[in-house]
């Protein structure tokens, strides 16, 4: 290979780099004219009236439950197996997680699992998109309606995805779309955090950085960040027809593989992929799942562990809390997948997976 394969790449084209310069030469980078026009578009996106652009993903998920006046004791409900940056969202403001385990199919949690965990302290519930997996989202929104919680959709870096006919983003008080580099649209960092709460949109934003008396102060997304991020916007059909594709392609070159599990979708939900996570069976071990993606690694494609068992990493009390989801985190592994990836890279991909699979199962064997 004369490169890598990243797992993530939003590259910059022609246009997106004429749309920064033409940025730099219309405005101050300080202003925030791109800003408000990509608002705009994602909030017409997720059919939502208001959206919110802020500097960084990891500054989205505690600005927002700041907002909504989450602090130190709530409780706040998490899908078992998902992303570290959700709870370092809820140490950041003092809150305490209780996690819903998730349905072995899908590998998110389904509704009844939500609310098995609620309580009369539960201020929140948040719930993610699942990596092609299928998504019982709108039934958890309309639980949390039923008692009168605050539903945060965690959209991710899957924007564009569709649920029973509603775009990723619509449901709940308020949804987040991560636009870091892992996203399939990106403004080189960011996010987007969308409401129709009038109140809660203004609350998430910065405020004046010389006068501002938050402690969760979010930064708003810079405005080359933002012109960069709604010149992808723009294109963003193309680039989900590009990823849909190369989801497709993974599906054809791994279903030859007995030890996997490979995503699906269902018929009422459309996932928009920036990665593909693939599951091995229940012989494989975390240990053999590591030594696979080192191996990956050494061949210089950037694979990685696909979701993390979020109990365990909390604190080793709770260790043995939600097992499907713990057992299911040992043995998922996540495949590049963007708009630069060639037909080529994915074929090289699955078949440097194969091999990495099957020198493991041998060892096993010796």
């Amino acid at each position: 290979m004369t490169s890598d394969i990243h797992m993530s790449n939003p590259a910059a084209t022609r246009s997106d780099m004429q749309a920064v310069a033409n940025a730099l030469q219309a405005s101050s980078p300080h202003g925030s004219t791109h800003r408000e026009a990509f608002e705009e578009s994602i909030a017409l996106s997720t059919a939502r009236s208001l959206a919110v652009a802020i500097a960084s993903a990891e500054q989205a998920l505690p600005t927002l439950l700041a907002a909504m006046g989450i602090t130190h004791g709530r409780e706040v409900i998490l899908p078992a197996l998902g992303e570290t940056a959700c709870l370092r969202a809820i140490r950041r403001i003092g809150a305490t997680p209780r996690f819903a385990d998730c349905d072995p199919g899908t590998l998110v949690p389904q509704a009844a699992m939500i609310e098995a965990v609620m309580t009369n302290e539960t201020a929140a519930v948040i719930a993610a998109h699942g990596d092609g997996w299928g998504s019982g989202l709108p039934k958890i929104a309309d639980a949390c309606a039923r008692r009168e919680i605050p539903f945060i959709e965690l959209v991710g870096t899957k924007i564009g995805s569709v649920c029973t006919g509603a775009p990723a983003g619509s449901l709940g008080r308020a949804a987040i779309i991560d636009l870091s580099a892992r996203s399939i649209i990106s403004g080189g960092e960011g996010a987007v955090i969308v409401t129709d709460d009038e109140y809660l949109a203004e609350r998430c934003r910065g405020g004046d950085y010389t006068k501002c008396n938050n402690p969760h102060r979010a930064d708003p997304m810079a405005e080359l960040n933002a012109a960069f991020a709604l010149s992808q916007a723009e294109r963003l059909p193309s680039i989900i027809a590009h990823c849909t594709a190369a989801a497709e392609q993974y599906m054809v070159g791994l279903s030859s593989m007995p030890e996997l599990l490979l995503p699906a979708t269902t018929p009422d939900t459309q996932s928009n992929w920036s990665r593909y996570v693939v599951r091995l069976d229940e012989t494989f071990s975390a240990s053999d799942r590591d030594e696979i993606i080192r191996g990956m690694r050494r061949h210089d494609i950037a694979a990685g562990v696909g979701l993390i068992h979020l109990p365990s990493i909390w604190g080793t009390a709770i260790e043995g809390e939600c097992p499907i989801s713990a057992s299911m985190a040992t043995r998922t592994i996540a495949l590049p997948i963007h708009a630069d990836l060639t037909g080529r890279d994915i074929d090289l991909i699955c078949q440097t997976l194969q091999l990495m699979v099957q020198r493991t199962t041998f060892r096993r064997a010796s």
